[in-house]
């Protein structure tokens, strides 16, 4: 040991020694003989007893049961700062004078907002520069979507397997050339697209078909079919009030009816009874079958029909078809309507992934016994729930079932991983009154690595999910890009 004044006598021969010492056996001129050996005086040598006595009653003193106590002492430097005003703009929402006034209360270090604005773009700036190498191996079920604060348009891009964020960026338009030069963009970092699904918008249209990516587009299936919603909600709201109506009737005849007539003003109803029930029961007949029939038409949207087996596409296109002939027959303008338009107007968008569906499988499907199949797709189906992996299954071919499994994990078309990512985004932007250049680069950053809590993505980040290998987590990614910052202003401080 370097350090010891004696550098003759190591750890372990003092180690030794001092058990000698210690020793209660030790013959008389002991002492003398062990400081003739060693060559040290005995005032060390019993120096070194007391030491090692120490030592042993500190090591072995009775101790205060339980688990040892955390230590109370938190270090508040610079890194920690700077990683709190990330987590705190992030994580939270909130604004520079909520992040000011949270380190000051919680950690009793005051920070100016033009400090706290000018490492947040700081930090926004290095954030961009790290999420335009993202890179994924897997190809991406493309969401694009639009989400507007104060007439600025955000576009969104996610993977619609992994809930992934591509691209997340304030612009000041939304036409064609903008969406155009964003997926080009995206093609040419190495983003593989293997379809696009979106909300029918014009300038995403657009430019999905000026960027020439060769990819199918899909129209989002809520967004075709959500003024069903609103009939539904319009005929049963017709149904309570023709009910409503009906029953006052019936209460007005009956007071008319009473030998004795009641004491105080008489009830009274425009509409007679025999009108008035007429009335309740086509609104009620109405209201069920249209629920019956709008039920029948996203059931034929399905991939799977009611037994479990795959939808047929000519058969869906039967069904949607007839559909739309009994909805115009119950004489209603608002259900003629979307059976015209959002039904038939739509046809081939709504059944188009069910072709493709049908189109990728039938190779497979050619010399597959039917039973074989419906175990396929039924252990598809419960794989979540069942915790089961398609090598567990058994008298079952096993590239047939990989197939199978694979394309139906590619059956894709809506854009509701963008929609609720959007949901996620509101309180950010509303906080803000805007988007701020840094605030967007940091929650795509914060949000592919974080790790979902709950779902059947519980315990995986989104990096993970798209196939990164060995995909850094949050903590990791903030302590190397806080610790790059500070090193990068310690080099602009030497020169």
């Amino acid at each position: 040991m370097a350090h010891y004044r004696l550098s003759h006598i190591d750890l372990s021969t003092r180690m030794a020694l001092g058990l000698q010492m210690l020793d209660p056996m030790r013959t008389w001129g002991e002492v003398s003989q062990l400081a003739r050996q060693y060559g040290v005086s005995r005032k060390f040598l019993y120096e070194l007893c007391a030491q090692a006595r120490h030592a042993l009653q500190s090591a072995l003193a009775p101790k205060q049961a339980g688990r040892k106590p955390q230590p109370a002492q938190l270090v508040i430097d610079r890194s920690f700062l700077h990683r709190a005003m990330i987590v705190l703009a992030t994580a939270l929402p909130g604004t520079v004078r909520g992040i000011q006034l949270v380190l000051e209360l919680l950690f009793e270090r005051h920070c100016a907002n033009g400090l706290i604005s000018e490492t947040l773009q700081a930090y926004g700036e290095a954030a961009r520069q790290y999420n335009a190498q993202l890179t994924i191996p897997l190809p991406v079920l493309g969401e694009v979507d639009e989400i507007f604060q104060g007439q600025r348009p955000c576009l969104t891009v996610v993977d619609g397997r992994s809930f992934l964020v591509l691209h997340l960026s304030a612009e000041h338009r939304r036409d064609a050339t903008t969406w155009g030069l964003t997926l080009l963009d995206l093609a040419e970092r190495g983003v593989q697209f293997y379809d696009i699904a979106s909300d029918g918008a014009l300038g995403i249209q657009a430019g999905v078909r000026d960027a020439e990516l060769a990819v199918p587009l899909r129209c989002d299936l809520f967004h075709l079919i959500r003024k069903g919603y609103q009939i539904t909600r319009q005929l049963e709201a017709k149904a309570y009030r023709a009910i409503e109506t009906a029953e006052r009737a019936r209460s007005v005849e009956q007071q008319a009816q009473e030998p004795k007539p009641r004491r105080g003003r008489p009830k009274s109803c425009r509409v007679p009874y025999a009108e008035a029930q007429r009335q309740e029961n086509q609104a009620i007949e109405r209201y069920d079958t249209w629920c019956w029939l709008f039920g029948e038409m996203r059931q034929a949207l399905e991939p799977f029909n009611a037994q479990g087996d795959l939808t047929s596409s000519s058969e869906a296109r039967q069904t949607l078809e007839t559909v739309a002939a009994l909805l115009k027959s119950l004489g209603v303008s608002k259900v003629s309507s979307f059976a015209r338009w959002q039904i038939l107007g739509h046809l081939e968008d709504l059944v188009a992934p069910l072709v493709w569906l049908e189109q990728t499988l039938s190779p497979y499907r050619a010399n597959l016994d039917p039973s074989m199949e419906a175990c396929i797709v039924w252990a598809w189906r419960h794989r979540h729930a069942l915790h089961i992996d398609v090598e567990d299954l058994v008298d079952v071919p096993p590239d047939v079932a990989r197939a199978f499994w694979a394309t139906l994990e590619l059956f894709h078309r809506a854009s509701s991983l963008a929609e609720s990512l959007h949901s996620w985004l509101r309180p950010h932007l509303c906080a803000h009154r805007g988007m701020p250049d840094w605030l967007l680069p940091l929650l795509q950053l914060f949000w592919n690595h974080h790790v979902f809590q709950r779902g059947k993505r519980k315990g995986q980040s989104p990096l993970q999910l798209a196939g990164v290998e060995q995909a850094p987590s949050w903590a990791e990614v903030l302590h190397w890009l806080v610790q790059q910052q500070l090193d990068t202003h310690a080099e602009y401080a030497d020169c």
